[in-house]
């Protein structure tokens, strides 16, 4: 598969009333109509490098820096990517309980509390970085532990009871 790079001025990105998804036109391309937009190094280069994708997740090409488009595109490519890749972080975890073969998180976020399950440990709780944990809930959702050291007493005990 080769990369394709398409100049930041050839993309216009619009959002159609009642469409769930934003239409973006590739001047003298194609004009994909429910276009979706990744980041392709979320974690280490984020601003960067954003994937246009059609529907179907098949990769139209790549814009270098989103931030050189049209005032319209750029804020609706933003809002896309903030979309797909909110993360809520975890503050502190007030309860872990197993039930059955699933254990149970009652946690606070930068958005208020929430409860979710994970199936097993080893496979849904990560280190990205020194500190830095990603979560990853059985419906799919992912949570972010930004700086473990930060954490109060009773949540780093909590979490340290998982391993």
């Amino acid at each position: 598969m080769e990369l394709r790079y398409i100049p930041e001025e050839a993309v216009r990105v619009r959002k159609l009333v009642g469409s769930l998804y934003p239409r973006c036109e590739i001047e003298s391309d194609r004009c994909v109509l429910q276009a979706r937009f990744r980041r392709c190094f979320p974690l280490t280069d984020p601003a960067v490098f954003v994937s246009i994708c059609d529907e179907s997740g098949r990769e139209v090409g790549i814009i270098k820096d989103p931030d050189a488009l049209d005032d319209e595109s750029r804020v609706l490519v933003a809002e896309e990517l903030d979309n797909f890749y909110f993360t809520p972080i975890v503050r502190s975890i007030t309860a872990l309980k197993q039930e059955a073969s699933m254990w149970k998180w009652e946690v606070e976020t930068q958005r208020g509390a929430v409860s979710f399950y994970l199936r097993g440990v080893r496979d849904s709780v990560h280190e990205v970085a020194p500190a830095r944990w990603q979560i990853y809930s059985v419906d799919g959702q992912r949570y972010e532990i930004q700086n473990y050291d930060s954490l109060d007493a009773k949540t780093q005990h909590l979490f340290e009871s998982l391993f």
